[in-house]
């Protein structure tokens, strides 16, 4: 242990410190230069991350074992008590380290992506707020508090996809991305006041420990249900995918963040915090989680072996690797999940990063306008690579390790899903030299013209391909070191049986394990992918349009997603939500609530009528009816006073 064990008070700092940041450029935006929010923005994520380190120095030392914060009381009202508080075990300081470590690459990466933009300030703001709902989402240490955050990423995100909202595909997808996640919120929603209403706890500690031997089966159904709902939204999992490779819309740095460190791996976050309460649920649940992730990971590896766009080509990656990790959660592989999402945090962020270097440089995402690019961006080609061949899982990079760990507990458990997960690896392999080969080899294409909202190019006309300036290019190199050895942290089992003491006792049991089949077929599998990618897209033999030509159909099957976008749009969207769930709030806005209120008008209009009439004018009229008043009030207090009613 380094540094003496962190106060409370310092791991409040870490999520206050970008909320702090962004209520000052929120503030002073329009008075200041714009270029104090990126140097803001970057110095209160450094200030996370620096807290953040100490925090895994404590977290550390007591091997992951949950530090003992009290959380502190808000309101009570009759049964229902809302506490917030802080919770730092092994999950969470890892997690920590991923968000903070991350975000501050992508912010100061964005000052040289962002350059020129006429909302800049408003960008790094969106930012800073990014950052503090996820850093708060991690920390909670209860699940309303969780939930609150949980929102608030979604909101985050919302504007941040759809940040140059002047294009109509950029406000769409905002509002795709917002809607989409909204259903899987729901069941989240409905989950967290079902378990209230039937336990009166809302700390997570506590219904971990409840789960394992006070809830029915039918509770922990319904409430990992409700759990696994929300989780498959935020993580983008089948059938609520659709939204994130439209997100691309957003700036490059977003979709970084997006996909390495916020957003998308909340879902996965929150079912490895309710680990022991999925354990302790029907095994059915557990099945659930692992066939939609190995799914998942399956059909979003085809529909990015076709996109031309590298940005979603990267998009449909995230999906698949997500898909590993629920894969690995419902298996009953925690360690390998929280693994998988350590390491692909570093390498997708780095190819992110890469594909927003080379659209800086050609100003396009299409692949098919871009080509030997290699020889005008060597840190961006060489970096790239780097981050392609560990997604790939290729020895020894970190990716190989992660990855390999989910193909052995999927080996161990189920051979179907472990036949799947290989079959992923070699399709993994095999978009992305894809992406290298049409990105960086052969001849350059032209690329595109510079965009109006986002000068790209500083001259704001089409210029050759060139390197990027070093505020982009040096986060390339830092993240490429952690691409590369990362992996290595668990080569003694220190970084499982430190993520393990986020759990009880009782479900601590990883070892570090090599299965000679599994790795074999992973390194095959991954050198497979290479060689089936270069051979088409570097010699080609065979040639794509061969390919395509023959695949027929079933090419074109894949490059409509499936047709899932038309049936979510044109169905869901517009005959169930729009018509039949539209039609019932119309009929019920017409004929209840403007009924009540216009019921309400003509009921006081007719009393008004009444009333009116009694109003003549006459004195005697007038006596009569007080003194009538009079008696019944004095007969009244008789009836109560002598006790009338109880002879």
């Amino acid at each position: 242990m380094l540094l003496p064990v962190i106060p409370e008070a310092a791991v409040w700092a870490i999520y206050l410190s970008p909320v702090v940041a962004f209520l000052a450029i929120a503030a002073l935006m329009r008075q200041r230069p714009a270029i104090e929010a990126g140097r803001l923005t970057i110095l209160a994520i450094g200030v996370s991350w620096l807290l953040a380190l100490w925090a895994l120095d404590t977290s550390l030392n007591l091997d992951g074992v949950a530090i003992g914060f009290t959380p502190h009381e808000w309101m009570s009202i009759g049964d229902l008590t809302i506490a917030f508080g802080v919770r730092l075990d092994g999950l969470t300081a890892i997690m920590l380290i991923v968000v903070t470590s991350v975000s501050l690459l992508v912010q100061i990466y964005s000052t040289g992506y962002m350059q020129g933009d006429r909302s800049y300030a408003r960008y790094f703001a969106f930012m800073s707020l990014f950052t503090a709902a996820m850093l708060g989402l991690v920390l909670s240490s209860s699940l309303l508090q969780l939930f609150v955050h949980w929102e608030l990423v979604g909101l985050s995100s919302y504007l941040l996809i759809g940040f140059w909202f002047q294009r109509p595909a950029a406000a769409a997808a905002a509002k795709k991305a917002f809607i989409v996640t909204r259903f899987g919120d729901v069941g989240f929603l409905l989950a967290l006041v079902y378990i209230w209403s039937q336990t009166g706890e809302f700390d997570i500690a506590t219904l971990n420990l409840l789960a394992d031997n006070e809830l029915s089966s039918t509770v922990l159904t319904w409430f990992t249900l409700g759990l696994l709902a929300g989780a498959i939204g935020k993580s983008a999992q089948f059938p609520l995918h659709i939204w994130l490779p439209d997100a691309m819309e957003g700036p490059t740095p977003v979709s970084a963040l997006i996909h390495a460190a916020t957003m998308v791996v909340a879902g996965v976050y929150l079912i490895a915090r309710f680990f022991p309460t999925f354990e302790a649920a029907p095994s059915e649940i557990t099945d659930i989680v692992a066939y939609t992730g190995g799914f998942t990971a399956l059909l979003a590896a085809t529909m990015g072996l076709v996109a031309v766009d590298i940005k979603r080509v990267l998009a449909y990656s995230t999906i698949s690797q997500l898909g590993y990790m629920f894969m690995a959660l419902g298996l009953g592989g925690y360690v390998a999940a929280i693994f998988h999402l350590f390491a692909h945090a570093f390498f997708k962020a780095l190819l992110f990063l890469g594909a927003g270097s080379v659209h800086h440089a050609t100003n396009t995402f299409d692949m098919r306008r871009m080509g030997g690019l290699r020889h005008t961006m060597p840190i961006t080609f060489i970096t790239f690579v780097i981050a392609a061949l560990s997604l790939a899982g290729v020895f020894p990079l970190a990716g190989f390790w992660s990855k390999d760990e989910i193909l052995l507990d999927a080996w161990r458990h189920n051979k179907l899903l472990w036949g799947v997960g290989s079959g992923v690896a070699f399709l993994t392999a095999l978009y992305m030299f894809r992406v290298i080969f049409l990105t960086f080899f052969g001849k350059y294409r032209g690329g595109g013209e510079p965009e109006e909202e986002h000068s790209s190019s500083e001259t704001g006309v089409h210029v050759e391909p060139h390197e990027s300036p070093r505020s982009m290019w040096i986060p390339l190199v830092i993240l490429a070191v952690p691409a590369i050895v990362i992996g290595w942290v668990n080569l003694d089992s220190g970084f499982g049986e430190f993520i393990e003491g986020a759990l009880p006792v009782g479900l601590r049991h990883f070892e570090f394990e090599v299965e000679g089949v599994v790795l074999v077929t992973s390194i095959v599998m991954a050198l497979a992918g290479i060689g089936v990618a270069g051979a088409i897209y570097h010699a080609g033999t065979p040639r794509p349009e061969a390919i395509r030509r023959r695949a027929g159909p079933l090419h074109t099957l894949i490059e409509r997603k499936y047709f899932m976008d038309d049936v979510a749009e044109t169905f869901v969207v517009r005959r169930v939500l729009l018509r039949f769930f539209g039609g019932i709030a119309e009929a019920f806005d017409t004929y209840v609530v403007d009924g009540i209120v216009n019921g309400v008008g003509r009921g006081t209009r007719r009393i008004g009528d009444m009333a009116r009439r009694t109003e003549a004018g006459q004195l005697q009229a007038y006596t009569s009816v007080f003194f009538l008043g009079l008696l019944i009030a004095v007969i009244a207090l008789l009836v109560v006073s002598g006790d009338v009613l109880d002879r």
